[in-house]
């Protein structure tokens, strides 16, 4: 199936075309890594405290 790269009302409002073939969205992806990770751990395949360092890894920190 062929992605619609139109923008939504070219004609009305004058949008710009979305001609961007790529998204840089990882949400998804980050959600199913922690989910896999937390998965392992529950199974007790991945220590929990492992696990937990993991997740928080990739977060923010407050310097």
């Amino acid at each position: 199936m062929t992605r619609n790269r139109k923008g939504r009302d070219r004609l009305a409002s004058g949008a710009t075309l979305n001609t961007s073939k790529h998204t840089r969205n990882f949400t998804g992806l980050t959600a199913r890594v922690k989910g896999f990770i937390v998965t392992l751990a529950l199974w007790g395949w991945l220590p929990v405290g492992l696990a937990d360092w993991l997740i928080h890894r990739g977060e923010p920190h407050d310097e």
